[in-house]
């Protein structure tokens, strides 16, 4: 399936399992259909995060916890001041540290998260830090890295030899601690209070971890739970360091009571100096100005535009033609396409499959299925239901999807029987 027939599929989801209309109904929910949710871009808008962040934290503060008893409102309290510290650094002064957040299976996900994600945060004050983060992504298909240094009013990304600068918000907020993203949202709804907040327990005192004495924060699972964020639904624990609230050491855990995400830091150093330099913003790239494609002639345009070899089935079942070439318009900066779609036709004219192909890293639909060989050992994935077919696979460094039946960028999808596309995958070459 192509990345673009995502809504489609869950709206479908939504349709059959009836949701209803209020978030504390989802319980019964839950035990009738899978939750779902997209991978969360690395690469987040800085701005936006931390304006939300701020107005939430100040707010959480502000209004106190009405009608909990002492030790509630301690736990409640400690929720709230770990939730500013990992928001933008409230309370810790300089420091340097390392975080590993490990992302587990926790039902049915279109996207499967990162499964491992190592940030190394620089921190001197909510206006100077740095941050880089390297990314294993999953089905083997490498790593990446993303570094954010924050300077003043201004905030530099580098990702894949790119650079681009933007400007921070005034008030010099902004998470030094992307990895502690999930842990924040829960924190922040315990420490609120109110008919959807968890519980928050204060255990005790924990184990040191890198140094530092800890106490244990016991979080309960959600009366609201959330299918688009399951890894909040059930039970939490974390250990906080005892000093500063700065979450050392988590464990999420989804609306089955399985394990969904932990967040380790392994490594921390506070009142850090930095050298010269630490947060100086590199000079931005060149804005690339690239035609708008979304449509190509023939497959020997498709060639040229394409940033790599694409793999094309050789072998076309049931009278299929070439029909439509089309793109979602990604590109590299040299303004080469990354991705593509062509739609094959049956005799009559009518759509019946279309071929998705992109890198193998991006964030493309990985509906689970069926374990499907494809000779040279190459195994796809075969979903079958709500009147599709997909057949996905990670071939020569691509990700590639053939899809029958349905719809997808808007196209009807007459469809072909499954032992025709799992041939067309298997005849896919350069």
């Amino acid at each position: 399936m192509t990345r673009y027939s995502t809504e489609t599929r869950l709206a479908d989801l939504a349709r059959t399992a009836a949701l209803p209309d209020s978030p504390c109904a989802l319980p019964d929910v839950l035990a009738r259909v899978p939750a779902a949710r997209r991978r969360r871009l690395v690469v987040r808008s800085a701005v936006a995060t931390a304006a939300a962040t701020a107005i939430t934290v100040t707010a959480a503060v502000a209004s106190g916890v009405v009608g909990l008893s002492s030790g509630e409102q301690a736990s409640a309290a400690v929720a709230r001041q770990s939730a500013a510290a990992l928001a933008h650094g409230t309370g810790l002064g300089s420091f340097e540290l390392t975080m590993v957040t490990t992302n587990y299976p926790v039902g049915f996900q279109p996207e499967p998260p990162p499964p491992r994600a190592v940030t190394e945060v620089q921190y001197a004050n909510p206006r100077h830090w740095r941050e880089v983060t390297t990314v294993t992504e999953p089905f083997g298909e490498g790593t990446q890295t993303i570094t954010q240094v924050r300077n003043g009013r201004q905030l530099a990304t580098i990702s894949s030899g790119k650079v681009s600068v933007e400007r921070a918000p005034s008030d010099g907020s902004g998470p030094p601690l992307p990895g502690g993203e999930l842990p924040l949202r829960q924190l922040l709804a315990a420490g609120t209070g109110g008919r959807c907040a968890p519980s928050a327990a204060l255990g005790g005192q924990g184990p040191v971890i890198v140094g530092r004495p800890t106490i244990v924060l016991q979080i309960g699972a959600s009366p609201c739970p959330s299918a688009d964020v399951p890894q909040l639904d059930g039970p939490a624990t974390y250990w906080l360091d005892a000093r500063t609230n700065l979450v050392l050491r988590a464990q999420l855990h989804g609306p089955r009571g399985q394990l969904a995400e932990t967040v380790q830091v392994t490594s921390i150093g506070y009142g850090a100096a930095f050298r010269p330099g630490t947060f100086a913003i590199p000079r931005p790239s060149p804005p690339a100005v690239c035609p708008v494609i979304t449509t190509l002639p023939s497959m020997a345009a498709l060639r040229l535009a394409l940033a790599y070899p694409p793999l094309i089935p050789t072998v076309l079942p049931s009278g299929l033609r070439t029909g439509a070439i089309g793109s979602g318009g990604t590109m590299t900066g040299g303004c080469k396409l990354t991705d593509f779609t062509i739609t094959y036709d049956l005799p009559s004219g009518r759509p019946a499959v279309q071929l998705y192909e992109a890198p193998s890293s991006s964030p493309a639909v990985r509906f689970p299925g069926r374990p499907v060989a494809l000779g040279r050992g190459i195994t796809g994935t075969l979903d079958t239901g709500y009147g599709m077919t997909v057949l996905w696979w990670i071939q020569d460094g691509r990700y590639c999807s053939l899809q029958s039946g349905g719809v997808t960028t808007g196209v009807p999808l007459a469809g072909i029987p499954e032992d025709a596309l799992i041939r067309m995958a298997a005849s896919a070459r350069q």
